[in-house]
């Protein structure tokens, strides 16, 4: 046994770098808490724009990619890092791919592979770093603020404190719904808990608000916001149906809409490109794996973990997979091996058997996290050089259009013809790279297409 263990010990570099498997596996333990309201949240996005698909499918997808993902990344690249279906990306494929551009539930999960596959491509070729060097870096803090604005405006929405307004585009929603105090009272809850520095805020408002909420349900307050439990089952089998549907997407490319899917493809791989480089260089930091030129140790293996795991996802049937911020908190208890993702993998997938309880939570139980989520990305503008007029207004542009329009890819555009045209007027057209260039076109031709030509074409 204790030749087996220090095989183990030395594949993981346990020793080597001052852990113990005890430490692991409680680091794989937290971090699997920190993220786990992924199970809630990103099965209700994702439902906004696939109601034909049962919760227990899109549950399943959820863990299902989130378990894959989590035990190749702990055995090909031994990094820290914990994988889960994105938010964010989550969002986008729901509010802008699906319900923006009008591609059915499969065709999204087709252009989430074909990211995938591009996004894959550009890691292993080494164009990755040649592409983040390649947009300035105060649009891509933009575009994870705008990001962070976008989903909380979803969160507020889905849990009734946000409305359609009758003389406004949103309004306050219907303050004597108890449905909509109990998600006020989730946000508040969950910002309390993270104020005080528990690293189990975020779940522990979902379960919080949940428990709450069942409470007043028994009490006979009624409100669809109010999570009941009926016939739900605790313990129910993973409900497969949504696995390889991806596939079905493929046979739809029309002439109308090869533009917005090649557009929908570049703006998710653009996304997922800025997310996941700058998580992973954080968690290295975060865990001591970085070098004097902050290179990260089994950086470029969990870098291409992190890209397969984006078909991984579509394959599944879910949104974009990749690492999480949220890994730092494991790290934070002493974990520095592949053994966290490995234990936060098998959690995952004894999760698959409770659908049934998860399937119990509203927008109010999860309106909380993606407040909270919100509130961290938005924490980026602090980096913005907002001196610079230029800076100021790509800045701003890409902020307000993702959030107010509801669409990442339309705050990209915003960001891109801003920077560029800004650049341009003030006498600095040479330090516009190949890359912003490329970037521009691509949303000029989405804007034209998409907003322009296709409503025309289809009137």
């Amino acid at each position: 046994m204790g030749g087996f263990s220090d095989k183990v010990d030395r594949f993981f570099r346990v020793s080597e770098r001052g852990s113990t498997f005890a430490t692991e596996i409680k680091g794989g333990l937290i971090t699997f808490l920190s993220m786990s309201y992924v199970l809630a949240v990103n099965p209700s996005i994702l439902q906004s724009a696939a109601p034909e698909f049962p919760f227990s499918q899109l549950f399943t997808a959820t863990a299902l990619a989130a378990m894959i993902a989590c035990i190749l990344m702990g055995l090909y690249s031994r990094f820290p890092v914990a994988l889960a279906p994105g938010m964010g990306v989550n969002a986008f494929l729901a509010y802008t791919v699906c319900l923006g551009m009008g591609f059915p539930f499969v065709q999204g999960l087709a252009i989430v592979f074909v990211s995938g596959a591009l996004f894959f491509a550009i890691t292993v070729s080494g164009l990755r770093n040649k592409m983040m060097y390649g947009i300035p870096e105060s649009m891509k803090l933009a575009i994870t603020a705008g990001i962070g604005l976008f989903i909380t405006i979803i969160g507020l929405y889905n849990s009734g404190i946000l409305s359609h307004g009758s003389g406004t585009a949103l309004s306050l929603g219907d303050l004597t719904d108890p449905g909509v105090l109990l998600s006020a009272l989730c946000i508040a809850m969950t910002l309390g808990m993270w104020l005080k520095g528990r690293w189990f805020a975020v779940i522990g408002g979902i379960l919080a608000t949940w428990a709450i909420g069942l409470c007043l349900g028994a009490f006979g307050l009624e409100s669809a916001l109010i999570p009941s439990w009926e016939s739900e089952a605790a313990v129910t089998y993973p409900d497969f149906g949504l696995f390889g549907k991806v596939f079905e997407g493929f046979s739809f490319i029309e002439g109308a809409m090869v533009v917005p899917f090649l557009t929908a493809i570049v703006s998710l791989t653009v996304v997922n490109l800025f997310d996941t480089t700058g998580t992973l260089i954080g968690v290295g930091s975060a865990a001591g794996l970085t070098d004097s030129e902050g290179r990260i140790a089994g950086g470029e293996k969990a870098m291409t973990v992190d890209a397969a795991s984006s078909m991984i996802g579509a394959v599944c049937g879910t949104s974009t997979t990749t690492s999480y911020v949220e890994s730092v908190t494991g790290i934070g208890s002493g974990a520095r091996t592949g053994i966290l993702p490995l234990t936060a993998g098998a959690l995952f997938a004894a999760s698959l058997l409770f659908s049934g309880i998860f399937s119990t939570f509203t927008g109010a139980c999860t309106v909380g996290a993606m407040v909270l989520v919100g509130t961290l990305m938005m924490k980026n503008v602090k980096n913005i050089d907002w001196d610079d007029p230029t800076v100021c207004i790509t800045a701003f542009l890409t902020i307000v259009t993702m959030g107010l329009t509801a669409s990442i890819a339309n705050g990209i555009a915003a960001g891109a013809f801003a920077c560029v045209g800004g650049m341009c007027l003030t006498g600095r057209r040479k330090d516009v790279s190949g890359v912003l260039w490329a970037l521009t076109a691509v949303s000029a031709v989405y804007i034209l297409s998409s907003h322009i030509v296709i409503p025309i074409w289809l009137s």
